[in-house]
């Protein structure tokens, strides 16, 4: 997020102006949020989906094998697949943000 923060700062820079309309600052905040909230939630369906694994396979009296375990924990791949979408939504947010034109506000 740091470096798509710099580029944030730059691509203005970069294409000759000041800096972004309002309308594309307001792009690059919503993907902001849509890509960190979903890294959020893909590391949690990530660590829950581990967690549940190694509780059928190692610890529960009737050990499951690797298979019947994915089996088990498919739910949590498909939660981090719509959350992987969401980033990308957000990713697509911030590339267009680059082709918005508006007009700047005058800073004092």
């Amino acid at each position: 997020m740091v470096v798509l923060t710099l580029i944030s700062y730059a691509m203005p820079i970069l294409r000759g102006r000041a800096a972004n309309s309002n309308k594309a600052q307001v792009l690059e905040m919503w993907s902001f949020w849509l890509m960190t909230i979903a890294m959020v939630f893909i590391t949690l369906f990530l660590t829950a989906a581990g967690i549940l694994q190694v509780w059928l396979q190692r610890v529960s009296e009737t050990p499951m094998g690797f298979m019947a375990t994915q089996d088990q924990v498919a739910l949590f791949y498909w939660m981090r697949e719509w959350a992987g979408v969401a980033f990308f939504i957000g990713l697509i947010v911030y590339v267009i943000s680059f082709f918005v034109k508006g007009e700047t506000k005058a800073t004092v």
